[in-house]
């Protein structure tokens, strides 16, 4: 791992609330669930809360469901919001929710935007590059929500 995305890896680790706010707007995320016509109820755990939050889970070294919930408790009191349980059921049955459609066109609109910011000092060779398929990994595990 490179010492960029150390330090980037160590600041969202460190960071208090929901740190993906800032990547992932809730815009670019109401218009993918327009696109892929997911409806939703309007919940605490909603679709962007809890998507916030698995990003964080997932690099977090804590990898916990209860130290997700405390970083969630701490984005709605900073947003100000009444501070819900600390019980993991909610959390967790919002993750479950989560339609795997809804992080792959993500994560794609994503990817497009970063490669439409790519300038050509930073191509290789002025060329740009593609990944081979082989070395590409597609994780379909997700993580249990289950406190030690």
């Amino acid at each position: 791992m490179t010492l960029r995305v150390q330090i980037l890896k160590n600041k969202f680790n460190q960071s208090l609330g929901l740190p993906f706010k800032e990547l992932l707007p809730y815009p670019a995320i109401e218009q993918v669930l327009e696109e892929l016509k997911i409806k939703y109820k309007k919940r605490l755990f909603d679709p962007f809360i809890t998507l916030w939050a698995f990003l964080s889970q997932v690099l977090d070294t804590d990898k916990s469901c209860h130290n997700t919930v405390s970083k969630i408790i701490a984005y709605l009191t900073a947003e100000g919001v009444e501070i819900p349980s600390t019980d993991t059921s909610a959390y967790c049955q919002a993750r479950s929710r989560l339609p795997e459609k809804l992080l792959e066109k993500l994560f794609n609109k994503s990817g497009q935007n970063l490669e439409e910011k790519v300038t050509t000092e930073h191509l290789w060779c002025g060329r740009s590059w593609r990944m081979p398929r082989v070395f590409q990994c597609k994780s379909d595990r997700w993580f249990n929500c289950v406190d030690a």
